[in-house]
């Protein structure tokens, strides 16, 4: 009888000690939600819209299997990561759940998207082997004018480059359609900007190269700027200058509040990514000059102007750099561009030299355009001039 009570009460310790450690780790997502909630910046009904999603995008989950449930598991898994960091405050709560409902309405019909993405105007239509364009998974909703893209492994991301730079080229267009596209996609953005240090910051809600969500780019920065201020005067909006004001800010802020690196005295580099401050990409840079000189002559912004300047100067001692005389660099130091890129290096340096009239910078926008037709001439003009010879030979 000893014996069989001494067993029962090691069981029943066994079983006490057992207890919390058994017990399931409290969700981060919803933790999230229900701090949110207590603290009155999350009203409970919007909290019940957000429950409703996460229960949805686990049930389909649990329904799926192979790549489409790997997916859908990894958006999960993201999103978890990032509540439990404590990075799922209610200014990044409409990204991440709007990620999470679209994956879940995505996967449980879809496979993977195939790549479809035309790539750079100036891309297209042109033969250089080896330097091929890489062409991108895009996909959009009905309903909707937002881009999300397919990283393998990630599910599909909101896309923000890809998004502001629609919006851009929506706004450039004098048709009064594409303004009112450009428009609705505005309301659409606008609820996703996030306060970050005083930087109005468009992000990316996903892992990549290392870098943990969430992360700003400084060519979705600029594309952003440039798109608010051709917004705010197609559609009569000066309020939007306002805007574009505080997402230029990223440029006037070191990382990870923003893109700006120093670079030498008086001069500021403006880097791709913010958990990468020493890696130097060209299109990145030009794109922000471009953008920040834009904003400056329509609104007179100061912090605009100045990390203009800086980025200018930046550019003139550096641009020299990213030209071997054969192809642009994509970043310096680094490898060659590849087509799409060095397109991108050659558009932006046009217009950069447009802008500033730089002597250096309008030499290597040269310098790359006539690499470009060099290496990699369109097929269809090769192809006329071709027929032409002939057609003088046969008439000759």
């Amino acid at each position: 009888m000893r014996l069989i009570a001494l067993i029962l009460l090691a069981a029943g310790a066994l079983a006490i000690g057992a207890g919390p450690a058994s017990a399931a780790p409290p969700d981060p997502v919803l933790a999230a939600l229900q701090r949110a909630e207590a603290t009155g910046a999350l009203p409970a009904p919007q909290g019940a819209v957000y429950r409703q999603i996460l229960a949805q995008a686990r049930a389909v989950r649990a329904g799926l299997r192979g790549v489409r449930r790997r997916e859908l598991a990894a958006v999960l898994t993201i999103a978890g990561r990032i509540a439990k960091r404590g990075d799922l405050v209610p200014a990044r709560m409409p990204a991440v759940f709007l990620t999470l409902q679209r994956n879940a309405e995505w996967w449980a019909v879809n496979g993977p998207p195939a790549p479809g993405s035309p790539g750079e105007n100036g891309a297209r239509g042109r033969r250089c082997r080896p330097l091929s364009a890489v062409r991108a998974a895009r996909v959009e909703f009905p309903g909707s004018e937002l881009v999300f893209q397919y990283y393998r492994g990630m599910g599909l991301q909101l896309q923000m480059n890809g998004t502001w730079g629609k919006a851009n080229a929506l706004f450039a267009s004098s048709n009064p359609v594409f303004t009112a596209r450009g428009a609705a996609l505005l309301s659409e953005l606008l609820p996703l900007g996030v306060a970050r240090a005083g930087v109005l910051a468009w992000e990316y809600l996903f892992p990549v190269y290392g870098g943990r969500p969430p992360w700003i780019s400084g060519l979705a920065q600029a594309t952003a700027v440039q798109a608010l201020t051709r917004a705010a005067a197609k559609l009569g909006r000066p309020d939007l200058l306002g805007v574009a004001g505080a997402t230029a800010s990223a440029f006037a802020f070191p990382p990870p509040a923003g893109v700006r690196s120093r670079v030498g005295r008086g001069a500021a580099w403006f880097v791709l990514y913010s958990f990468a401050p020493r890696q130097r990409v060209l299109n990145a840079h030009l794109d922000a000059l471009a953008a920040l000189f834009d904003l400056t002559q329509a609104s007179g912004n100061v912090v605009a102007r100045i990390s203009y300047e800086r980025g200018l100067l930046a550019a003139r001692r550096r641009i020299r750099g990213y030209d071997t005389g054969k192809w642009s660099k994509y970043a310096n130091p680094g490898a060659l561009a590849d087509l799409n890129y060095h397109v991108l290096n050659t558009t932006l340096a046009g217009e950069v030299c447009k802008r500033s009239g730089d002597a250096r910078i309008c030499g290597a926008a040269g310098s790359f355009a006539r690499e470009l037709e060099r290496r990699c001439p369109r097929v269809g003009v090769a192809a006329e001039a071709r027929g032409a010879r002939r057609e003088v030979a046969g008439g000759a």
